[in-house]
């Protein structure tokens, strides 16, 4: 499962199902989507996959705690799929949401670049569907504003995967030299270059060389470090929350220390509205270190629907003014 968050005015079925794409950041396929409003507009979005069939629908995952704690008040039931899988699936949804108090307003099926109404049966939604056009006025906002849509979640998967060997070979090495030179530095003087690092590589429009990557890389190990960059990303003063930079930094590091920069590139990409980017990083994070524990918490809150706005203060700790050594205060405490 994964989710979106925004805040978008909607017009009728096309606007919404050119923009759910965009919010996922992907085009979905064999998929129940849930789109959660709040007196009309849209809230949140959520994805979960399909059962093998509709004799299989105790499988498939009930989003209503996810809607209820993002406060909405009524949804729409989007299925993705061949039309029995589809219209029980529907149904299944639509019966947990009423219950919740989240009556949905419309249930929809997308198939073969065509969509249906499950629910209407008047003149306008006729049985063989509609062309779904590829473009709308909401959608085109969300474009506007940096959203996009991957051909489908194995793109998203691929921003992660590991930079080319050579690449990757001369990262070790920089990092090992890394190493050997820290080891003549006091604790404050690298600190120091440490927060310096974090704070140049956030302003720059290139993308760090071998030797700094490492830099970034050995330094997010300090949970002091990593805890500043969560609070820099937190700051939203930086465009896209610098998603770029951290899967840069991600994909270029070895096993040994790759946990930290991916959650970090994950809560970038949560805080962001990208739950599935985030969800993916969060995994290879997993994988490398098992017991990585900001991963495991991000994960969880990921999955739980916890709105990104809710992260305002990780990383904050028990600060509650500004950053050692003059740096950004937390969010919840800054003017």
């Amino acid at each position: 499962m994964h989710q979106t968050q925004a805040r978008i005015s909607l017009n009728g079925p096309t606007d919404l199902l050119t923009t759910v794409p965009l919010l996922l950041g992907f085009h979905p396929d064999h998929s129940l989507v849930i789109v959660g409003l709040i007196d009309g507009e849209l809230q949140c979005t959520f994805r979960v996959d399909l059962p093998g069939s509709a004799d299989h629908l105790e499988h498939l995952q009930d989003l209503t705690a996810q809607l209820s704690l993002n406060e909405c008040n009524g949804s729409v039931v989007i299925v993705y799929g061949e039309a029995e899988l589809a219209q029980a699936v529907a149904e299944r949804a639509a019966t947990r949401l009423v219950a919740a108090g989240m009556k949905p307003i419309d249930q929809l099926r997308v198939d073969g670049g065509r969509w249906f109404s499950l629910i209407c049966g008047n003149a306008c939604c006729p049985t063989g569907g509609l062309p779904l056009p590829e473009t709308s006025a909401a959608s085109c906002e969300v474009a506007v504003a940096g959203g996009y849509a991957a051909p489908d979640r194995s793109a998203i998967a691929a921003q992660l995967a590991p930079a080319p060997a050579g690449r990757r070979a001369a990262v070790a090495r920089a990092v090992l030299a890394a190493l050997m030179a820290d080891a003549e530095l006091d604790w404050v003087a690298q600190r120091d270059l440490d927060l310096q690092a974090i704070d140049h590589w956030m302003d720059a429009k290139l993308l760090p060389e071998p030797e700094a990557i490492a830099a970034v890389g050995l330094a997010l190990g300090d949970l002091d470090i990593r805890d500043y960059a969560l609070r820099r990303i937190n700051s939203g003063r930086f465009e896209g929350n610098r998603v770029d930079l951290w899967l840069w930094v991600t994909r270029h590091l070895e096993d040994d220390l790759v946990a930290p920069a991916a959650t970090v590139a994950g809560f970038a990409a949560y805080r962001f509205g990208n739950g599935v980017l985030a969800l993916e990083a969060f995994e290879l994070a997993l994988r490398a270190s098992p017991h990585y524990r900001l991963a495991q918490m991000l994960m969880a809150a990921l999955q739980a629907g916890i709105p990104p706005g809710a992260l305002s203060r990780i990383g904050c700790g028990d600060r509650e003014e500004a950053e050692v050594n003059d740096g950004p205060t937390c969010p919840a405490d800054a003017p």
